[in-house]
């Protein structure tokens, strides 16, 4: 049986592909301006125009159009991510080396995680990591809330995740627990006692934004007092909650890790509260076609040994 006419078309145009134009692919797909494109892999303008017609040529598509603003096309708008997807796997394929040595090894590792756990986590671990491997680089690339797999789009080499919304398709290992706490400026009235439901509803409160909160510790029960809340001001950064807190009448919402870590620097307390809280799990993932290589492994064992090596937060009412 022969195959299908658009298999073969297919398998031809792949032929008469050169690896440098899905590189040359990804600039014009991704950078502001012709000329921009052009000065992210190196090359002349008149050579990136060069590439693009023959790309719209092999293609059979305009893909993107420069003028006041870039605009894609509806196909170039689809290879967008997947473009840039197969530059990753075609670079991992080309420098994948089996054999490691944290001691020695020279490459950059990139990781992803929420802005509390880079705060809480990594800053306690980096000075083992930098000893036992100092020749290798850390690239900590912002993490989006949303979707796992999209944060290997976006070139990570592994991912610290909420457990709500991790990809079951990923490999997984659990790596830490952490649960919502209330912190509050150490001259707070509420500070030093223990606080009930009706006191904490009562005063204003602060937070990171809606869907960086429900992306840590997930939906609070209708019925818990952190659903309740009188939220007044909402931040897009963990780092600023402390700093909200400080001389203010604000009751902060934080991961009782972080939380843990301000009260021992600044003039923070955590504060007692009288009801149970919820937990929620962080772990790790990474994509299962690199599960053997060496320095997966080597990191998966390192970030679970850290988390197993920093104990648990301090919080008597968990």
């Amino acid at each position: 049986m022969s195959e299908p006419s658009t298999l073969i078309e297919g398998r031809r145009r792949l032929r008469r592909l050169n690896i440098n134009l899905l590189y040359a692919l990804d600039a014009l797909l991704h950078e502001p301006s012709l000329t921009a494109a052009a000065h992210s892999i190196a090359i002349s303008q008149p050579a990136m125009s060069m590439k693009l017609r023959q790309l719209r040529e092999l293609f059979g598509d305009e893909l993107v159009v420069f003028g006041e603003r870039r605009q894609l096309t509806a196909l170039g708008a689809a290879l967008h991510q997947r473009v840039g997807r197969l530059l990753r796997e075609v670079d991992d394929t080309f420098n994948l080396a089996l054999a490691f040595d944290p001691a020695t090894a020279r490459q950059t590792v990139t990781v992803t995680a929420p802005e509390v756990v880079e705060l809480m986590f990594f800053s306690r671990i980096m000075p083992r990591l930098r000893a036992v491997a100092p020749e290798i680089g850390w690239k900590m690339i912002p993490f989006v809330h949303g979707s796992a797999r999209h944060l290997f789009d976006r070139g990570a080499d592994i991912a610290i995740v909420p457990e709500a919304m991790a990809d079951p398709d990923l490999c997984t290992l659990p790596l830490l627990d952490h649960a919502p706490v209330a912190l509050v400026c150490a001259s707070h009235p509420l500070a030093g006692g223990r606080v009930d439901v009706e006191d904490f509803l009562a005063a204003p409160h602060a937070a990171v934004h809606d869907d960086m909160e429900r992306a840590i510790f997930g939906d609070f029960a209708a019925d818990s007092p952190f659903a309740q809340r009188r939220v007044v001001v909402r931040t897009g950064l963990h780092s600023m909650l402390p700093a909200l807190a400080i001389g203010s009448d604000l009751i902060v919402t934080t991961s009782n890790w972080f939380a843990q870590h301000q009260a021992a620097v600044l003039p923070v307390t955590i504060l007692d509260l009288r009801w149970p809280r919820m937990t929620a799990g962080l772990v790790l993932q990474w994509q299962p076609y690199r599960d053997k290589e060496p320095v997966i492994r080597w990191l998966v064992a390192e970030l679970k040994r850290g988390a197993d090596g920093i104990g648990r937060p301090i919080d008597a009412a968990l």
